[in-house]
């Protein structure tokens, strides 16, 4: 991709915005994330959506806004869920054990350089 980036008028990575110059990144996340909850809670009570002050409720700089993250770990198991899945992977693993070992031997019979 380096090699065309001259093509996009810039440098640097493509989803690199100014600040200042137009909306961030983690501000469009965060109004991607109000728009699904307002719809969301729209269709829960049935009634159409308000699209009047839309854009800025959904723009807005909410300070007491929260991510509430909820979650635990447990011990599920080792190894594969079914027979056939233990299958694939014991061929793949044989397939790149041979490989391997054919690139071992054409390197050593291969000429020096």
């Amino acid at each position: 991709m380096g090699k065309w980036a001259h093509m996009l008028g810039f440098r640097g990575h493509f989803a690199t915005k100014p600040r200042r110059y137009s909306v961030t990144l983690g501000r469009l996340r965060r109004a991607r994330q109000r728009f699904q909850r307002l719809t969301a809670q729209t269709a829960r009570e049935g009634r159409p959506q308000d699209t009047r002050d839309l854009e800025a409720r959904l723009l807005s700089d909410d300070e007491d806004e929260t991510t509430l993250v909820v979650g635990s770990w447990t011990y599920v198991g080792t190894g594969w869920p079914r027979p056939g899945d233990a299958t694939l992977a014991t061929a793949a693993a044989a397939r790149a054990r041979e490989y391997d070992q054919w690139r071992a031997q054409t390197r050593t019979h291969s000429p020096t350089r």
